[in-house]
């Protein structure tokens, strides 16, 4: 293994920490980090019911597992007097159908929907306490599945005297009895009734909202669309056994953290041919201390690791790579985005690379974008920083939190290097008008020509507010996001342009971070009542998930809540992909954040 520069400790979660230091004090938390959040001592009482409703709704879970004691097991959630409709509406319409895959929805405007008899999603009174929510349940697809999963996320809270309701995300997925697959998602509204200090609420209604859906794979004995696949390709490699799959948690006790650990993932992957055998490689970048991997394709399907033989097992952290024909000779290039700084390296065309070109005034960059954005013939790149660094602010200053939460405008500066031919690459930011709105806390970034005028434009997703979206004008860029109606004020994570309704326009998809607390304490009475209402609207937007933008022309329309695509969770990634090759662009987000045994402290 090569080429370890040693960078000081990353700085990216102490103004994470701060921010979730201030929400909570915004709804008023304690301030200090060390005290945990009370949210009874706070005077949140709907928090507090949140998480005892939450509790009640655990029962729904055992007693889908165990549905021959179902019953027994509901009486402790549901009131005397419960009673609900069905949880799957009895006529579903198949609003979707390719091969193997079909998806159902309500009959909803049209003809015959509110016909006498017809039952709808919300319709109450037809099931009666326990016994009968437990046959509601069963009428769920999957459940008898031993591998079911199924989740709530409260997102709505109203208390009243005696009693409360609730609005939450529904999801279950599982196996068919015919080997298919099927999943739901719908969201339940519940009544509650409310007992005495300590007792537990009781469900005394359930109904589900019109936006019910159900999708299923029959999929003739294979039980998933599609399946994981990688042991199968890289279990020949000594790294996949010894590195990978001992997963980042472990490497984080035993790792110098001065290297740069980077426990929530931020690393990237590329794909491209580094070797022209027509086949597509993959070079992996990693937290600091292991070896960035190279994967060369094998004829067989399996991959070899060439990391160290093409001098690519970089040690540094690294979040972001392109796999891109910098120099024009036809072959894959290397453009690395390390802490210490973004690396270029050319490629001799057997896949075997050598360093040409590095920007230490580049360093942690998150994410890089390439593009012929001047149109002389070669690519250029745009490097999206996060935090400003000590070197950059004076040894004595503090990496700074973002502030403002909702609009922040103190991150560090993002950098358009523009390709001048040679391995020589000219810091083109300022002289091109991308430096305004340019210390945004940026995530991602993507080139498209939106505007359809022969060149590429810039979308730059941004975290703690505001996203930018410069206009190419070949003089320079023009920040349009406000006038476009793209800036999507929230936390701004991916990017990704496609053709989604094929009118040869390119539309957008944003990826955000879908928060059910976020949901439940914004739209509260008692959150910041001082707060203008500009502002809170801003705020509220932050929890509301990924976003959707319909191109008109060049202008776009937020079409995010009709396309039932902003509860991506939390969305890292995303991208528009054919998957089912029907000529209409799908979409993949990929999300989760740390999976690690819960210690009480959050």
């Amino acid at each position: 293994m090569s080429n370890l520069h040693l960078a000081p400790p990353t700085t990216r979660w102490r103004p994470l920490l701060a921010v979730c230091c201030l929400l909570a004090a915004l709804a008023g938390a304690p301030a200090a980090a060390e005290v945990l959040d009370d949210p009874r001592s706070d005077g949140w009482e709907t928090e507090v019911f949140q998480t005892a409703a939450n509790h009640q709704l655990d029962l729904v879970v055992g007693a889908l597992r165990e549905p021959a004691t179902a019953a027994a097991a509901l009486a402790t959630l549901v009131s005397a007097d419960f009673s609900c409709g069905r949880l799957r509406p009895a006529e579903l319409e198949e609003v979707f159908a390719d091969g193997p895959i079909r998806v159902l929805r309500p009959g909803r405007d049209r003809p015959g929907r509110d016909r006498p008899g017809r039952d709808r999603p919300g319709e109450a009174a037809t099931y009666r306490g326990a016994e009968g929510l437990a046959a509601a349940l069963r009428e769920l697809p999957g459940i008898e599945s031993p591998e079911m999963r199924f989740k709530f996320k409260v997102v709505g809270v109203e208390l009243e005297a005696g009693a409360a309701s609730t609005r939450q995300l529904f999801s279950l997925a599982g196996r068919t009895a015919d080997g298919g697959s099927v999943e739901h998602h719908a969201t339940w509204e519940a009544r509650w009734q409310r007992g005495a200090e300590g007792e537990a609420p009781r469900l005394r209604s359930l109904r589900i909202s019109d936006d019910y859906q159900e999708a299923r794979y029959q999929g003739g004995g294979r039980p998933t669309w599609f399946s994981d696949q990688t042991a199968a390709v890289l279990a020949g490699s000594e790294a996949f056994e010894r590195q990978l799959m001992r997963g980042t948690w472990s490497w984080l006790g035993e790792l110098e953290a001065a290297l740069g650990h980077d426990f929530a993932g931020h690393s990237g992957v590329a794909v491209g041919d580094v070797d022209g055998d027509g086949l597509e490689d993959l070079y992996l970048s990693q937290s600091g201390g292991l070896p960035n991997r190279l994967f060369v394709h094998q004829p067989d399907g399996s991959v070899a690791d060439r990391s160290a033989w093409a001098g690519v097992d970089w040690l540094d952290r690294s979040h972001s790579a392109l796999l891109i024909d910098l120099d024009g000779d036809g072959d894959k290039d290397l453009a690395l985005a390390t802490a210490a700084a973004l690396l270029m390296m050319e490629n001799d065309g057997s896949g075997r690379f050598a360093l040409r070109a590095d920007f230490e005034e580049v360093g942690y960059a998150y994410s890089l974008a390439a593009a012929d954005f001047d149109l002389d013939g070669d690519l250029d790149l745009y490097a999206t920083r996060y935090n400003p660094l000590h070197d950059e602010l004076g040894a004595e200053a503090d990496v700074p939190t973002p502030l403002p939460y909702h609009d922040a405008d103190n991150g560090a500066r993002n950098v358009l290097l523009r390709n001048d031919g040679g391995w020589r690459f000219t810091d083109a930011t300022a002289a091109t008008g991308l430096d305004a709105d340019n210390r945004r806390w940026s995530f991602a970034a993507s080139w498209e020509d939106y505007d359809n005028d022969g060149d590429p434009d810039l979308y730059v997703a941004n975290d703690f507010g505001r996203n930018c979206l410069y206009r190419n004008d070949r003089t320079g860029f023009v920040n349009v996001a406000p006038r476009a109606g793209v800036e999507d004020v929230a936390s701004g994570m991916s990017v990704a342009w496609g053709d989604a309704d094929r009118d040869g326009w390119m539309d957008l998809y944003v990826g955000n971070m879908f928060s059910s607390a976020g949901n439940r304490i914004t739209y509260q009475r008692q959150f910041q009542p001082e707060m203008a209402d500009a502002t809170r609207s801003l705020v509220q937007r932050l929890a509301r998930g990924n976003s959707f933008y319909l191109s008109r022309g060049g202008e776009f329309l937020d079409a995010s809540v009709a396309a039932g695509v902003t509860m991506g969770r939390w969305a890292w990634g995303s991208i528009f992909a054919d998957l089912d090759n029907d000529g209409w662009q799908d979409l993949v987000v990929a999300n989760g954040y740390l999976t690690t045994p819960n210690s009480g402290d959050l």
